[in-house]
C-alpha cells in the first residue's frame, strides 16, 4: 500500500534555487494522491512567496523569519500524511526519489527513513572538495561516533513521532536535525534506515567564504550538542589526531598531480580552523533567554 507523504520545505530568500526545486518536485514518481507539498516561506525578502503563489503546493507564510527549524515544524503541524519528508529549498531531488524511499517494507521499530545526498554540481573547487570529503552524504554521516544521525535535506520521519516529541528544537539554528535524530532512539527506541538509492541532490557552498562559514555553523552545532546531550556527545581525542594525520596525508597528495591537490590542504585547514572557531563561539541560538 502507498502511504501518503508531506513534503515539507522551508524557504528563504530562495528566488535563485526556486525554478530548479520546483521542476525537480513536478518530476517526482508518486501518486498525486498520495503526495502533498507544503513550502514555508520563513520570512523571504526577495519575492519567494510571489513566485511560489501560482504553484501547485500549500505554501505557508511567515511575516518574519523564525528559523529553519521553526518552519520545519510550521510545515509538520500542517501536513496530513503518514510520513512528513523533508527537503530543503539548494536541493532538488530525483524524480525517484520517494519511490526508492519508500520501496523496501518499512518495520514497526524504524522512525525514519534517510536517503542519500550527493553534489547537485561540482562546478567550484570548493563544492568538489565538499564532495569529496562526504561532508553532505549521509554514507559518511550517519554512522556517528556516539548515534547515528541524519541531516533535513533527505529524510521522512513517522509523522506521529515527530508531533509527539514536539518537534525539532526551534531555539536553535544548527544541528536540530541530529539532536532530532538522537531524541528519536534515546527517548523512543526508534531506529533510522539508510536508503542510499534515494538520493536528493544538494548544491553545495560555492566559495572559501560559504566554507569557512559552513564549519562555523558546524562548531556551533557541535558545542550545542555538546551542551544538549553532554551524556552521549563526547569529542573523542583519537579523532582529532585522526584529523590531523589527515591534513598531513593532504599535504602529502598536494604533491602529486592532480587540478585540486594542492588546495586540499588548505581547505581541510580553513574547515578545522572554522570547527573550532564555531565551537568556542557556542551554540547559535535563535531566541536567547
Amino acid at each position: 500500500m502507498t502511504p501518503k507523504v508531506s513534503i515539507v520545505i522551508p524557504v528563504r530568500d530562495a528566488r535563485e534555487d526556486l525554478p530548479r526545486l520546483l521542476a525537480a518536485l513536478a518530476a517526482l514518481d508518486w501518486p498525486g494522491h498520495a503526495l502533498e507539498t507544503i513550502v514555508v516561506d520563513d520570512g523571504s525578502t526577495d519575492g519567494t512567496s510571489a513566485i511560489l503563489a501560482g504553484e501547485r503546493l500549500t505554501l505557508i507564510r511567515e511575516p518574519e523569519s523564525r528559523g529553519p527549524y521553526a518552519a520545519r515544524n510550521r510545515g509538520a503541524r500542517a501536513a496530513t500524511g503518514e510520513w512528513i519528508t523533508f527537503t530543503d529549498g539548494d536541493c532538488a531531488p530525483r524524480p525517484d526519489w520517494l519511490r526508492r524511499l519508500f520501496a523496501d517494507p518499512v518495520e514497526d521499530g524504524v522512525g525514519a527513513l534517510v536517503g542519500e545526498v550527493l553534489a547537485l554540481e561540482t562546478a567550484t573547487p570548493v563544492q568538489r572538495f565538499i564532495e569529496s570529503r562526504g561532508f553532505m552524504r549521509h554514507a559518511v554521516t550517519l554512522p556517528h561516533k556516539a548515534l547515528p544521525c541524519f541531516s533535513t535535506a533527505n529524510v521522512a520521519v513517522r509523522r506521529d513521532l515527530l508531533l509527539s516529541l514536539g518537534g525539532f528544537r526551534e531555539d536553535v539554528r544548527f544541528f536540530g536535525d541530529m539532536d532530532l535524530s538522537w531524541r528519536m532512539q534515546l527517548t523512543r527506541g526508534a531506529t533510522l534506515s539508510f536508503r542510499p538509492d534515494a538520493v536528493v541532490l544538494h548544491r553545495h557552498r560555492r566559495s572559501v567564504s560559504g566554507l569557512w562559514k559552513q564549519a562555523v555553523q558546524h562548531g556551533q552545532g557541535v558545542a550545542f550538542m555538546r551542551r544538549s546531550h553532554p551524556d552521549v556527545y563526547r569529542i573523542d581525542g583519537r579523532e582529532q589526531l585522526r584529523r590531523l594525520g589527515g591534513l598531513g596525508a593532504a599535504a602529502a597528495a598536494a604533491l602529486s598531480p592532480g587540478a585540486d591537490a594542492w588546495r586540499t590542504p588548505g581547505y581541510l585547514a580553513l574547515w578545522y580552523g572554522g570547527l573550532a572557531w564555531g565551537y568556542v563561539k557556542g551554540p547559535a541560538w535563535t531566541i536567547r533567554a
